[in-house]
């Protein structure tokens, strides 16, 4: 996130090449972008040129995931994505990451938060001292087997 430029811009940022003619930029193009994952991910903004780092953790999140959206990856990489946000905005990214699975999208889920673990993802590796330990079925495992592998155990 680039909390000086404008919600319209950050969602934009990854988008430079596509949107734009000959170094150009089609601003057509741009609003069209922002505004598709504004109501995507419902992004609480008051007026496209505020800038985004007064929005809230929730919607600074959102306007961070909706910027890689725009460049429709098969596969996505969230690190903490309900870190530090409201339990409402938590609810609305782990509802949307469902939506994208249902989609086809893969997505690999960086979190230390177990229960998010445990509610979303289908598989886990765990990592103790930086490599990996163990990888599991999340339907075939529980909390404790887990953090006996990311404990050392």
């Amino acid at each position: 996130l680039t909390g000086t430029m404008s919600v319209k811009d950050n969602l934009n940022l990854a988008m430079l090449e596509k949107n734009s003619n000959y170094m150009i930029v089609d601003e057509l193009k741009n609003l069209t972008t922002a505004q598709k994952y504004k109501d995507k991910l419902n992004i609480k903004v008051s007026y496209w040129s505020q800038l985004a780092q007064n929005l809230s953790g929730g919607n600074q999140q959102k306007t961070v995931i909706g910027k890689w959206l725009a460049t429709e990856p098969k596969i996505i990489i969230l690190d903490e994505p309900t870190k530090g946000i409201d339990v409402g905005s938590k609810s609305a990214v782990h509802e949307f990451m469902g939506e994208l699975v249902n989609e086809g999208m893969s997505i690999i889920m960086i979190s230390a938060e177990l229960p998010e673990i445990m509610g979303m993802c289908d598989r886990v590796a765990v990592v103790y001292k930086g490599l990996i330990r163990k990888i599991l079925d999340v339907s075939e495992t529980s909390s404790e087997e887990i953090l006996s592998y990311a404990s050392g155990e």
